[in-house]
Order: structure tokens, then sequence, then C-alpha cells
């Protein structure tokens, strides 16, 4: 069952996702926004994007397609989040 979620819900469930699985004292600047870029920063290598890309196709119950995505916009948040949307209108 596909839940729909707006892009504000979702960039929310990334960050609790990000914060849930970060060590304490990792996050740049304390904290996790929309624009924050998960690999640049040092806080996902590709192994943890892929679990968070499974639990986000999880909690919203559709795959995501990242077939035609650049990498430097689903390893931003915002970005991510936009990605699943467009995968939403696909399924």
């Amino acid at each position: 069952m596909n839940v729909l979620m707006s892009e504000e819900q979702l960039v929310q469930v990334v960050i609790d996702w990000v914060r849930n699985k970060q060590r304490s004292g990792t996050l740049p600047d304390g904290d996790v926004t929309a624009e924050t870029d998960l690999v640049s920063n040092g806080l996902m290598d590709s192994l943890a994007l892929i679990e968070l890309i499974a639990s986000l196709e999880e909690q919203v119950g559709y795959k995501i397609d990242l077939t035609d995505a650049d990498p430097s916009e689903f390893c931003v948040v915002k970005g991510l989040c936009r990605i699943t949307l467009r995968s939403q209108r696909n399924n």
C-alpha cells in the first residue's frame, strides 16, 4: 500500500532517520536540514545511503527509481525526497 506524503513530511522522515542512525556529536553544526548533503558532510557512506533508501521505500510502499537521478541530487535530503515523489507518480 502506497503512503502519500508531502515533500515536507518526507524531509522530516529522512532527517529523523539520519539523526537516529548518527552517533552523538557527528552531525555538522548539530543538525540536519533539507539542504544537507549527507555524503559530502560525512554523515553517510554509500551503504548507509542504501539503507536509508530501503527504509524510505518501506515507509512509502513503493520502489524509489534512481535510474536517471544525479548522485548529487539524491545525496541531499531534499533531492532524495523529490526523487521519491517522482517515483510515486510512476508507480
